[in-house]
């Protein structure tokens, strides 16, 4: 038995491998966070928390400015434009992205009193998350390098090490010292990461022996430099809402909308493991001119994304009461709107893959910029008026109005470029709303346990059926 699970482990496909792999990692690095979150929540105040999540809000957004994002959209179409000499662009690249990680840490710097009064975090969080961005940069290009070659047995044991060891030291620190506990936290995660992302560091310059090229500095600017407002749009998208709820209705809420949130971006961690390989993958076909796996395999993605986020909301209020306790319990008819919305924003990667391939990143730019601004005025409107679970239906909205957007420009690009729309837009947007509506519909149950069970069952039951019929056609990767 245990020789035909190797042999049958062996014959899969080395993306949907990969794939399962990047997956199973950020399940158990998740599953750390879900096993010291009520450990957090528990011995740290709701306003404790509450900076802490505003911390990694803030982080989001001012990492994209102090890095020009040159580890994601750039870096993927590079390893195809510079194949035969990717050591020395990521090498080249990471030199680039650290002096501008250290000019910003300097206008921050000059200007911080001003600054802390704005992001309302101090100077010593300050430094913390500049120490935070600038070492984070080479794990992120060595682990993207490593994904797009499918070699991610070395990514998977970096990451569980590093992840593990971080969170350990920031419980130990919070548990044990007195003192802010919202920066004991983030120190614990800020040491750990510094000393193994440096050593990260030097193998990638020890690899590439490329400090300057101006060539790769000139194209990377060239085709960043238009997508950083569709970067700071996205990270607005996602990051404003617990920005926004912190000014208008305090710490207290910010960590009780946070700790709903972290239960929906498990599935975004998910998600993210698979684009980072379907990527690379999807440029590869491109390339060949065969579109039509691209489809296949999106609708399969997406079937297996909408079931899981349908489970997170049926759980919901299981998981707030395990995370938070019964202090918390009201953020639970948070979870299923923003569960969705890492469906639409898995269903945006799709579309945007064919954006990014053709270089279209002014298309890109638009979609996330008025997404973003018609967040930003739903978030100012609705929130003062209904509270801050308000904040969970306007992100539902804005993603559902963000893929819409994207579809439109990627079918223009389809056409505009003489090939088939790779994608089956009837039958993926027919899927995404089904799934949405029962998901909202569902929170009329949370306090019929018994209702709720029996959807469950039946909902795996589906699912487990659907997989085992087309087993074949998932681990096909042709």
């Amino acid at each position: 038995m245990i020789n035909k699970i190797k042999k049958k482990y062996r014959d899969v496909p080395l993306p949907v491998k990969a794939s399962f792999w990047f997956v199973i990692v950020n399940i158990f690095n998740k599953g750390i966070a879900f096993i010291t979150t009520p450990v957090f929540t528990r011995i740290m105040t709701q306003k404790a928390y509450g900076i802490t999540s505003l911390y990694n809000s803030w982080f989001a957004i001012i990492s994209i400015v102090a890095t020009f994002e040159f580890s994601t959209g750039v870096f993927n179409k590079a390893m195809i434009k510079y194949s035969d000499d990717r050591d020395s662009y990521t090498s080249s690249m990471l030199v680039l992205t650290s002096y501008i990680t250290i000019a910003i840490f300097a206008l921050y710097l000059a200007f911080r009193k001003r600054l802390n009064t704005a992001l309302a975090l101090d100077t010593s969080m300050m430094i913390l998350m500049f120490l935070e961005i600038f070492f984070t940069s080479a794990m992120n290009f060595w682990s993207i390098r490593e994904r797009f070659e499918y070699r991610y047995k070395q990514v998977v044991i970096v990451t569980l090490v590093t992840n593990l060891l971080a969170t350990t030291l920031s419980v130990v620190l919070v548990c044990n010292f007195p003192g802010n506990p919202a920066f004991l936290k983030v120190l614990g995660l800020t040491i750990v990461h510094v000393v193994i992302y440096f050593f990260v560091f030097i193998k990638i310059f020890h690899k590439g022996r490329t400090f300057i090229n101006i060539q790769y500095w000139l194209y990377s600017i060239k085709y960043n430099l238009p997508l950083l407002p569709h970067y700071l749009s996205q990270q607005v998208l996602n990051q404003s809402d617990r920005i926004m709820i912190s000014n208008l209705c305090g710490s207290t809420q910010t960590a009780k909308y946070s700790l709903s949130y972290q239960i929906a971006s498990i599935m975004q961690l998910i998600t993210n493991a698979v684009h980072v390989t379907f990527m690379p993958w999807t440029y590869q076909k491109l390339s060949n001119s065969d579109y039509k796996p691209i489809g296949v395999r999106a609708v399969q993605i997406e079937i297996l994304v909408a079931s899981a986020s349908l489970i997170f909301s049926l759980f919901a209020p299981e998981f707030i009461m395990i995370l938070g306790g019964k202090a918390y319990l009201d953020a639970v008819y948070i979870v299923p709107p923003v569960a969705m919305s890492v469906l639409f924003i898995t269903i945006y990667s799709f579309f945007g893959n064919i954006e990014f391939y053709f270089e279209k990143t002014q298309l890109i730019m638009v979609a996330s910029c008025i997404t973003a601004l018609v967040n930003i005025i739903l978030n100012s409107v609705f929130i003062p008026v209904t509270g801050y679970i308000a904040a969970g239906y306007t992100t539902m909205f804005c993603y559902i109005l963000y893929a819409g957007v994207h579809y439109f420009f990627m079918v223009k690009i389809c056409k505009d470029n003489n090939i088939d729309n790779p994608y089956p837009g009837k039958l993926m947007w027919g899927i995404a709303l089904l799934f949405s509506v029962v998901s909202i519909m569902m929170t009329a149950f949370y306090k019929f346990y018994l209702i709720r069970y029996v959807v469950i069952l039946i909902l795996i039951s589906i699912v487990i059926i659907y997989f085992w019929k087309n087993k074949n056609i998932i681990l096909d990767n042709k």
